[in-house]
């Protein structure tokens, strides 16, 4: 094992997801932050995260993570404890108290904050009071996937919890991970007007790791038929969607020459998956749970089938795959109006909840393997957003550098140091 050891010059930049719903925060901030380690070679990114399988996602030297204790979201703007026994306000307290002394001690130049402003209950307030009161207050991002949820509902919830007076305060810039031609954030959240100069569009972020092509993959798993990969992100609330594909592959039977890989996602209980597992019993399907070349195998397929969260659908137009999509019905209308903003441009199939059943499933498998008008190309989709967003954060670690001394410096000034 390789240790590294810097001078105490190095970057130091740190980012937030509550986590509390699915893998979409994490992988976004994860993307971001292996663009920028490799970018500037001194910098650390510290990931303070809050999914219950941890980091997930590989990550190179120069990133790490704390892991905070798991919250699930049960409705908008209602979090509850995922794991521990130790009641409501105890989490949260535990929460506020570890990222407060993690921003003490770390002391980054920049913090990325992914889609809650002022965190879950609130509990990034004292870490941001703390920030901007330093000497050397660090740059301070806000990053918003392009869709949060129905605008009234995402305004409501905003004005509630006081976040506008907390984006006025304390953030200096607002990432926006799509584009305005698409979806104006902006505008439908309320962030336009005094909050326009804050606002930068850096395109969609997807992942830009290397891919196999379909012959070689296809190659590498031994697929002989046609080829449906049939994916649930996170896989937290992925199996009615998946039970339903595989009741239509037992429907549609042996003879269809379909051959299908499930691929259900970390976060999906276990039980859930030996069910699944349990009725693939005799078709050509193998049921994964987690795979790190997640790229090769969608680009694998004939067909992927999948829920329609961000990283999911901006997936498979990286790919130029066709997909059928199946968005998650709520308690958020995000996926809902991304299904159909990516359907009315010709992007996809859509399938809505309501309408699942065995035999319009394997239906609508057969007729879309066979469609060759589908995906089209859609000009206004920029999926480099993870190299812009790390760029600019770059840009920001380059004028802090000028301003003030890096990491260390400073901080016996202006707070006591843990340890002597």
């Amino acid at each position: 094992m390789n240790h590294f050891e810097t001078d105490g010059n190095s970057s130091c930049v740190m980012t937030y997801s509550h986590d509390g719903f699915g893998l979409g925060h994490l992988r976004r901030n994860t993307t971001i932050a292996s663009v920028l380690a490799r970018q500037v070679p001194d910098s650390s990114v510290l990931m303070m995260i809050g999914c219950p399988s941890g980091a997930v996602f590989k990550l190179p030297t120069g990133v790490d993570f704390i892991k905070l204790p798991s919250v699930i979201k049960r409705n908008t703007g209602v979090w509850l404890p995922l794991r521990l026994r130790i009641g409501l306000e105890k989490t949260k307290a535990l929460r506020v108290a570890t990222i407060q002394e993690a921003v003490r001690v770390f002391h980054p130049q920049v913090l990325l904050v992914d889609h809650v402003p002022v965190g879950i209950w609130g509990e990034l307030f004292p870490s941001l009071q703390m920030l901007k009161r330093r000497s050397d207050a660090p740059t301070i991002v806000l990053g918003l996937r392009d869709i949060l949820d129905a605008p009234e509902v995402t305004r409501a919830l905003w004005e509630r919890e006081g976040t506008y007076e907390a984006i006025r305060r304390y953030y200096d810039e607002i990432f926006i991970y799509g584009r305005k031609e698409l979806f104006d954030t902006g505008a439908h959240y309320g962030l336009d007007g005094e909050f326009a100069p804050k606002l930068r569009y850096v395109g969609y972020v997807c992942e830009q790791e290397p891919y196999k092509s379909q012959s070689e993959m296809r190659n590498e798993l031994q697929v002989e038929g046609k080829l449906l990969v049939v994916t649930g992100g996170g896989g937290a609330d992925a199996l009615p969607m998946m039970l339903e594909c595989m009741k239509a592959l037992k429907l549609l039977g042996t003879n269809s020459g379909l051959e299908a890989i499930f691929i259900t996602g970390p976060l999906m209980e276990g039980g859930e998956r030996e069910h699944l597992r349990e009725l693939a019993k005799g078709l050509k399907v193998r049921v994964l749970t987690h795979v790190d070349n997640h790229l090769s195998y969608m680009n694998a397929a004939d067909l992927v089938v999948t829920m329609a969260g961000y990283n999911s659908l901006y997936q498979l137009f990286r790919l130029r795959k066709k997909g059928l999509v199946i968005p998650r019905s709520g308690p958020s209308a995000e996926q809902q109006t991304r299904a159909r903003l990516f359907a009315q441009r010709g992007l996809v199939d859509v399938m809505h909840p309501r309408e699942l059943s065995p035999k319009r499933m394997a239906d609508k498998l057969m007729d879309d393997l066979e469609r060759t008008d589908y995906p089209l190309y859609e000009p206004t989709i920029d999926t480099n957003g993870g190299r812009k967003a790390a760029d600019r954060l770059a840009e920001h670690l380059a004028a802090s550098r000028i301003s003030s001394t890096a990491c260390s410096s400073g901080r016996g000034q202006s707070e006591p140091r843990l340890y002597r």
